[in-house]
């Protein structure tokens, strides 16, 4: 016998029907982990009207399992045409919304636009334009409808002097945001607004009794557009450095 047949491994052991069947029965659910092997078996033949001990019917087995696949593909895509539409829908509200500040005929009426146009039109329930006031200065309401916050209220309240916005989906009424339809609010999305060189710091407060209506991440874009174009309308009637 030479070196090299003596190096070589054994071959191994033919596999039998016998060996594949005992090996099947010890792991049941092989195919279970390897759904694909299922499409290229070759199916039993139907079982007889015997009852149940005659052999499955794989291939009733493959077309459920083709029709919950189906189902559960279709059920995907309404999935995803709905959430498409609802952005298409947001995204129109928002321009509209965006088109009513521009409009704006005094800063009155641009403070007004945001509290309570915006709202009307986003449909939904609050919308706060806040800023924070300087120091000795109280907190409330100006006469032009913009919320005054304590000194430090932005960066609290979005978690940090680096966070832009924050979203919160279980909230107590806070008048100082959204003065009298606070108790409404039950989720809702801050945004930092930088209005300016040496403004002081800005917030949008949209407020709504819907505990998911900012949830979804990708309407928030949306929002997020919006409030740049507060802060440049803002900007633009109080003659403030970009």
């Amino acid at each position: 016998m030479s070196k090299a047949e003596i190096s070589r491994p054994p071959a191994p052991a033919a596999l039998s029907a016998d060996r594949v069947a005992d090996w099947l029965r010890r792991h049941p659910d092989f195919l279970t982990d390897r759904p694909e092997l299922a499409a290229i078996l070759t199916p039993p033949p139907v079982a007889g009207a015997g009852g149940t001990d005659g052999p499955v019917d794989f291939g009733r087995f493959l077309v459920k399992r083709l029709q919950r696949d189906l189902a559960i593909a279709r059920r995907g895509e309404r999935t995803a045409v709905d959430g498409a539409r609802r952005l298409v829908r947001q995204q129109a509200q928002v321009h509209d919304a965006c088109l009513a500040l521009i409009d704006a005929r005094s800063f009155e009426h641009f403070v007004e636009a945001i509290t309570h146009d915006v709202a009307r039109t986003l449909r939904i329930d609050a919308v706060g334009l806040c800023i924070e006031a300087g120091d000795g200065q109280p907190n409330g309401r100006t006469r032009s409808g913009v919320n005054l916050l304590p000194c430090g209220a932005v960066n609290a309240l979005l978690g940090g002097p680096e966070a832009a916005e924050r979203c919160r989906d279980a909230v107590r009424a806070e008048r100082l945001l959204y003065g009298a339809a606070a108790s409404l609010v039950r989720s809702d999305l801050l945004i930092r607004l930088c209005i300016g060189r040496g403004a002081p710091a800005g917030l949008l407060a949209l407020g709504s009794r819907d505990p998911d209506a900012f949830a979804e991440r990708g309407g928030r874009q949306q929002f997020r557009f919006l409030a740049r174009v507060i802060e440049s309308t803002a900007r633009a009637w109080l003659n403030l450095p970009g």
